[in-house]
């Protein structure tokens, strides 16, 4: 190895010298090549911007007597240095010959190299040795030697499941998880593991299909604390935050006393208070926005923009009966200029406080 890495620096400072000596030998620039070269580019882009549109004949024109100005007043190239190719293409050779001569030394095929399955083979036997000396990534690939032997044994998927979560390989561990869970239903714990790698192939989202298996491992087994914790974060992400407690306090009653996940259940049960204060106070404020907006409408409807406000806020504040009612004073009020409630409506569909609720 440390002769190889020898090969590779030699091999890497030779390119490095040819290409400075290139840079140093290249010939100079023609006078003013790279002046007209920018002149055409500009030219061209002109003539393209005339072509759609975007410019009319005497800006076009403008911009031709601006270029071909600028053109002019352009300097000769400063002269470069002599032309010697022949030096260049000198090194370049010997960097070629040179490489194929280190080649033959060290890198052709039939030097003895340690392919993939030779160290399958080594990774086989420590794990019959010793399986803690080898890292996660290996023992998953010595497992999935066994997929057809043990294709029909659930057992062996979810252990594999284990070892490629543990591995990194999150969507490859959904899938045993899968496969342990159609071999064998019934087990509560099939169904959760399934739910979390679903959950971690999703960036920590408790995505539908998450969700819908670790309520399924409930339904087997009410003190599943896996399931329990996951629902939790859905919970407490979509406001539920009764709900999040509830399944917090469950995953912490039907853990044991030493469990090391207890301080992950126990940190996200204590930061529910806060965040449901906060959500709170926010929705306090809100609600006296709408109301106030709600009021100056009554007082003087006609306010398109306020009228998409507080369609929109009652959307965010997910108030079905109050948007409705909201959404009838408007039409009501604008019966006979229907294109503009059907703006009104479509605006409603932009984030809360994009509109000038001030305008008329």
């Amino acid at each position: 190895m440390p002769l190889l890495l020898f090969v590779c620096v030699l091999i890497a400072a030779l390119l490095a010298a040819l290409a400075i000596l290139w840079r140093r030998m290249a010939p100079a620039p023609a006078p003013l090549a790279q002046e007209k070269a920018l002149y055409a580019g500009f030219l061209a882009d002109v003539e393209r911007r005339l072509a759609a549109g975007d410019l009319d004949a005497q800006a076009a024109d403008e911009e031709r007597t601006a270029a071909a100005r600028a053109l002019l007043k352009a300097g000769e190239a400063a002269p470069g240095a002599q032309v010697r190719p022949g030096y260049g293409y000198a090194a370049l050779a010997l960097t070629g010959v040179l490489s194929l001569v280190l080649y033959g030394l060290f890198g052709h095929p039939g030097l003895k190299d340690q392919p993939f399955r030779a160290r399958l083979t080594e990774w086989t036997h420590k794990a019959r040795t010793d399986p803690d000396a080898l890292s996660p990534q290996a023992l998953a690939l010595v497992l999935r030697q066994g997929r057809a032997e043990h294709a029909q044994d659930p057992a062996y998927w979810a252990f594999l499941g284990r070892i490629d979560m543990l591995a990194g390989n999150n969507y490859q561990g959904a899938q045993d998880y899968e496969k342990a869970r159609a071999l064998d239903p019934a087990r509560f714990d099939h169904w959760s593991e399934l739910g979390e790698a679903l959950t971690f192939v999703a960036g920590g989202n408790v995505g539908p299909d998450a969700q819908a298996a670790f309520e399924t491992a409930l339904a087997r087994d009410p003190k599943d604390a896996r399931a329990h914790f996951y629902l939790g974060q859905a919970a407490a992400a979509a406001g539920k935050y009764d709900a999040a407690r509830g399944h917090y306090e469950a995953a912490l009653a039907a853990m044991d006393a030493h469990d090391v996940s207890r301080p992950m259940v126990r940190q996200a049960l204590d930061a529910l208070a806060p965040a449901q204060k906060a959500a709170d106070a926010m929705k306090a404020r809100v609600e006296g926005m709408v109301a106030s907006l709600s009021a100056q409408l009554q007082a003087d409807p006609d306010n398109p923009d306020g009228w998409a406000r507080l369609i929109r806020s009652y959307d965010v504040l997910g108030d079905a009966q109050a948007r409705a009612k909201a959404v009838a004073g408007m039409q009501a009020h604008y019966r006979d200029r229907p294109a503009v409630a059907a703006d009104i409506l479509t605006k409603a569909q932009a984030a809360v406080g994009a509109e000038d609720t001030g305008g008329r």
